[in-house]
């Protein structure tokens, strides 16, 4: 009978002893989760932040596991909330946001902590006392920087459709400028070349000899010249063209004359 009572106490003893070291683990990894936390909000860019939010996010799943068996119901139930606030900040794609929830996860980790010094105090009723002004005020602040990171989010919105439309607008003018460029451009130098044309018969019919061709340069434009100039450089291209050729022929019909 005795044997049976001993051997009853000391595997009720175990128990106790493996639930403690159960909880013990978790304690340090909720640690860990604190330290990983910070230096997520230390970061200075969403990649090293998400590298640290994950290393946070795997030590708070053993705290999860282990709160379970160790039966620490107020830190599960923390480590439950923590895992969501890191989920969330891993999952969002803008730095500010990712550690608004950071924030909310660090919050939640040092809740852990309070709840599982709680579970090691030797007496079981003690209950967590809960400062309830003071959970109102982080709440508080908490939707005030929520609010404060949609209109941000907003802003930023109005900003990049007011991008689009602006380039959208230089688009649509750039084509129309190119547009009465290239209509220029055909008919321009169509009307050269027939002017040139009618120049080399008139000097060939006065019986003049030309030497020079009738412009300093080709008359005719590229797309790329065309692109980087405005529709009037474009007439005055061609009006300088014309010019040139009829400069041309009457310097060629003086010499004729001599």
């Amino acid at each position: 009978m005795k044997s049976k009572i001993t051997l009853l106490l000391l595997l009720g003893f175990c128990s106790i002893y493996g639930n403690a070291m159960r909880c013990g683990d978790a304690y340090q990894n909720a640690t860990y989760a604190v330290e990983h936390s910070e230096k997520a909000l230390a970061s200075n860019n969403l990649e090293h932040l998400k590298q640290y939010s994950l290393r946070a996010q795997e030590a708070v799943e053993k705290v999860f596991a282990a709160t379970e068996n160790c039966g620490c119901t107020e830190a599960n139930n923390a480590s439950y909330d923590t895992l969501d606030y890191l989920s969330k900040a891993l999952e969002k794609d803008k730095f500010e946001v990712s550690r608004f929830y950071v924030k909310s996860a660090l919050s939640s980790i040092k809740s852990i902590l309070i709840s599982l010094d709680l579970c090691n105090e030797p007496d079981p009723t003690y209950s967590l006392i809960v400062d309830e002004n003071n959970l109102i005020t982080q709440e508080q602040e908490l939707l005030a920087q929520q609010e404060q990171l949609l209109r941000k989010q907003k802003a930023l919105e109005a900003q990049l459709k007011a991008q689009k439309e602006l380039q959208a607008k230089l688009q649509r003018e750039k084509e129309i400028k190119l547009s009465e460029q290239k209509r220029i451009k055909f008919e321009a130098e169509a009307n050269l070349l027939e002017m040139e044309t009618a120049i080399n018969r008139f000097i060939r019919l006065m019986d003049c000899d030309r030497v020079e061709p009738l412009t300093e340069k080709s008359y005719t434009r590229t797309l790329e010249q065309l692109e980087v100039e405005s529709v009037h450089a474009t007439r005055t291209f061609y009006s300088i063209k014309a010019r040139e050729m009829a400069d041309q022929l009457i310097a060629v019909l003086a010499g004729c004359d001599n």
